[in-house]
């Protein structure tokens, strides 16, 4: 009769938690606990309404219990963690295809899709406030569906997609030739724009080809300055134009109380930098973006890259001692790139 009687709170709490209504929803999880407290499912269920309330503190209490009675449940320790990052205020997130997305395709064309992503070696990012549960993606591509199924796990809500250049790994839309002969269109920021309607920032620089290549609606691009800043919640993000890639290269910088974030999409990698010989590229810009620009950043500044060429991430010090951050004339420069 009790485990019946838990049981039926335990569903009721579930019922208002998915219909929205997070009172009901604690209400029904404290009786759970008050039926029978040494089931964890009911603690569990008590930190889930805590976390649609935003009360964190209580929800990680919530959970810890949940926990002490099922130490090795693995969805308690997740929401555990989730709710220890949402006290402490950041949400950042990693995204590499085949291991977070790009994992089970419906169809051929998808196949096709998610191969070339994991090939590509894409970085997708998600920053935000993990208060608030808000984000931005940065450089959304190749699986859109699974970008915003990884943020739904982590009760985020996607905001604004933020592009670091226009390519098409980075952005979505038709690839260049010779790939464009298959017909296939890679989802991407438009996707965002459209069913979410989301803005889409994006360098003033890259934005027209944006709008032609990807069919983004104009209304829904917002063009960035240099050194513009955008909030998610209490997250700011500054924008720096890092033309040499492409004419809008743009990276973006999160500060952080002990180490800042730089986002530095095809600007700058691990020991090297982006593609310079292609159509757009600028070696004289990539010079001035690189020994400039990023190399004045503080030297603990964690760098994210675009891709996975060599590891996760990097710092403005390795990068300055042994990377495309080391000093070097420009004359110097030139000569090496044949400029």
């Amino acid at each position: 009769m009790v485990d019946d009687l838990a049981a039926l709170h335990s569903n009721c709490s579930f019922a208002h938690l998915k219909l929205g209504q997070h009172p009901e929803a604690l209400d029904q999880a404290n009786k759970c606990v008050s039926v029978k407290p040494d089931w964890s499912k009911g603690h569990f269920r008590c930190g889930e309404a805590y976390f649609a309330l935003q009360d964190y503190a209580a929800a990680a209490e919530s959970y810890e219990k949940a926990l002490s009675l099922s130490p090795d449940d693995q969805t308690i320790k997740r929401r555990l963690s989730l709710t220890q990052e949402a006290i402490e205020g950041f949400y950042f997130r990693q995204l590499l295809p085949g291991r977070d997305f790009c994992l089970t395709p419906s169809d051929i064309i998808e196949r096709q899709i998610f191969s070339s992503a994991r090939q590509m070696q894409n970085f997708i990012y998600l920053v935000g406030d993990a208060k608030t549960r808000e984000a931005v993606v940065i450089d959304a591509a190749w699986d859109v569906k699974g970008i915003k199924a990884f943020a739904a796990q982590d009760s985020i809500k996607l905001v604004g997609a933020v592009v670091t250049h226009y390519h098409f790994d980075h952005t979505g839309g038709t690839p260049p030739p010779p790939f464009d002969a298959f017909g296939i269109k890679v989802p991407g920021v438009r996707e965002l724009a459209v069913e979410d309607s989301v803005p889409v920032y994006v360098n003033k620089f890259d934005a027209e080809i944006i709008k032609q290549s990807n069919n983004v609606p104009a209304a829904s691009i917002v063009e960035i300055e240099d050194s513009a800043t955008i909030s998610v919640g209490s997250v700011k993000l500054h924008f720096i134009h890092t033309p040499g890639h492409t004419p809008g290269s743009q990276c973006i910088l999160v500060p952080r109380p002990s180490q800042d974030i730089l986002l530095s999409g095809d600007t700058l990698f691990i020991g090297s930098c982006g593609r310079l010989d292609l159509p757009d590229c600028d070696v004289k810009a990539m010079y001035t973006s690189l020994q400039k620009k990023l190399a004045s950043l503080p030297d603990n500044t964690r760098v994210y890259p675009g891709h996975d060429y060599g590891g996760p991430y990097t710092t403005i010090a390795d990068e300055r001692r042994k990377g495309f951050l080391r000093p070097v004339s420009e004359r110097d420069w030139l000569l090496q790139h044949k400029m």
